[in-house]
């Protein structure tokens, strides 16, 4: 935790407001909002939690996917307090886990919406608010944001994100000379809130001058994304690989002569895949990037070149490129440690990494490193990579069972309590199997018999979507291996 108050990153979005005041800065669905519209919403909800509730820390957002989510997200940090997602897919119980670690009381909303004893605050209307000039904006110890992700104990963990690390994020992208956003772009957000890139995705327009367009929440939603791509002539698009892979079938036909950016992150890319797609975007950057939740959004890139693409991937995957200024990494393997590596776990320090979890839970994931002199605290990813003869860094794979699933990371050891509550089994087992085309089937096996429908039933009463199987398999017995564990190679035969 800093020991200074930081300036809130949102301080770039009044600037945008003084500059760009009658220019577009967010799509509705519908309906559009200009930098001065929207600002004064954003001070209508400040002005609603300075006279109501000024000594409330941390706040709730129900992600209606609306105008109203994104300015409550502002309005809160620039008050000096902390953003907490709240998604409307998570099961309640889930929910209420979040409120308790995170201390929240109060929940913003612009639609009727529940969650134990918390109470709700109806945002949809508030479309005035009194001049900034008569607020001043809170500088603050409290994180910007917090973000609970796929816990090993059974439980979400609490990632706090302070707004010095979304300050160097943000320096970086808008100041650091190798992307240009300005007045004139128009970014997709295609994210749920409570899905880190959806800063980049909702913010960056807003702290540029540019403007941000919703994509409607709907079943199969990544088919509107060509539609709005087209109609809403969008120059900026950030995706996950997954989202990429649906629309293949479709590359044929699409051509997005506007895009001049294209970042995914999230998951393993394919370099086959982004060449296919690259003939659909002929005048876009294409960039790959990465970045577990805990260094604040992504921290490296890796821009696309299609004569370098292959001999910079790994078994057909893109690289994830080189560290953004600011960030330090050591490799590490199992007797070894240190920055001379070539090959090992990837552990990261700097301007946009945490230094522990929301109650210093899992300590175990950070190491103390001595570089240059200097003892820093690293961050252990679990993710494995090697460095080639160009400092790009090749991902190699997981040191554990961790999944990502369509961008979010899954704890099958989460999924596994969650299973053996529900089931009664002793022995359940969660795992994630790749396709050839890169996307990740997350599955289960239980020793038992049982109703796999009732069983998915009583899961979704606890886990997020993403955390539910796509199928569950019932085994008399899990097999082990010579040391008395599940054995998941063997496992894989019954896919």
């Amino acid at each position: 935790m800093p020991n200074e108050t930081t300036a809130p990153y949102t301080l770039r979005f009044l600037n945008a407001c003084r500059s760009f005041g009658d220019r577009l800065a967010l799509v509705d669905r519908t309906k559009t909002y200009s930098y001065s519209e929207l600002k004064a919403i954003v001070f209508g909800i400040v002005n609603l939690l300075m006279e109501r509730f000024p000594d409330e820390t941390s706040i709730g957002v129900v992600d209606q996917n609306d105008v109203y989510t994104y300015a409550s997200i502002l309005a809160i940090n620039l008050c000096g307090k902390t953003h907490v997602p709240f998604n409307i897919r998570y099961p309640e119980e889930r929910l209420v886990v979040i409120a308790e670690k995170a201390s929240v009381r109060i929940i913003l909303s612009s639609y009727a919406f529940q969650c134990g004893n918390l109470q709700i605050l109806l945002t949809l209307g508030i479309t005035r608010g009194i001049s900034e000039h008569f607020v001043p904006v809170k500088k603050s110890v409290n994180p910007a944001y917090l973000l609970f992700t796929s816990g090993s104990t059974g439980e979400p963990k609490g990632v706090p994100i302070y707004n010095h690390y979304l300050n160097a994020f943000f320096d970086y992208f808008l100041d650091g000379g190798v992307f240009h956003f300005d007045e004139k772009d128009r970014f997709l957000q295609v994210y749920e809130t409570s899905f880190d890139v959806s800063v980049f995705s909702a913010f960056t327009p807003l702290l540029s001058g540019g403007c941000c367009y919703l994509l409607p929440r709907k079943s199969f939603a990544y088919l509107e994304i060509p539609q709005i791509l087209s109609s809403g002539e969008i120059t900026v698009l950030s995706i996950v690989p997954s989202m990429l892979h649906f629309l293949s079938p479709y590359f044929k036909q699409l051509r997005f002569e506007k895009l001049r950016y294209s970042f995914f992150s999230g998951d393993k890319l394919l370099n086959s895949l982004l060449q296919a797609w690259s003939t659909c975007v002929p005048q876009a950057v294409l960039v790959n990037c990465y970045g577990p939740t805990e260094t604040t959004i992504v921290c490296s890139h890796y821009l696309w070149d299609a004569q370098k693409g292959e001999k910079d991937s790994f078994e057909g995957i893109v690289s994830i490129g080189k560290l953004f200024p600011g960030t330090s990494y050591v490799l590490r393997n199992e007797n070894e440690i240190g920055p001379g590596l070539l090959e090992g776990e990837l552990c990261l320090s700097g301007t946009q990494v945490i230094g522990a979890y929301l109650n210093n839970e899992s300590p175990d994931k950070f190491i103390k490193w001595n570089l240059d002199g200097k003892e820093c605290r690293y961050y252990c990813t679990g993710d494995r990579v090697r460095v080639n003869a160009e400092g790009n860094m090749l991902f190699l794979g997981r040191t554990d069972f961790q999944i990502k699933a369509g961008g979010y990371r899954v704890e099958p050891a989460e999924i596994e309590t969650a299973l053996r509550l529900a089931s009664g089994s002793s022995f359940c087992v969660a795992m994630g199997i790749d396709s050839i085309q890169g996307s990740t089937q997350l599955i289960a096996f239980v020793e038992g018999k049982g109703d796999e429908a009732e069983l998915i039933r009583q899961l979704r009463k606890k886990l997020p979507p993403h955390c539910i199987p796509s199928r569950i398999t019932f085994l008399d017995h899990l097999p082990l291996n010579i040391n008395g564990k599940v054995d998941r190679l063997e496992l894989c035969k019954f896919v």
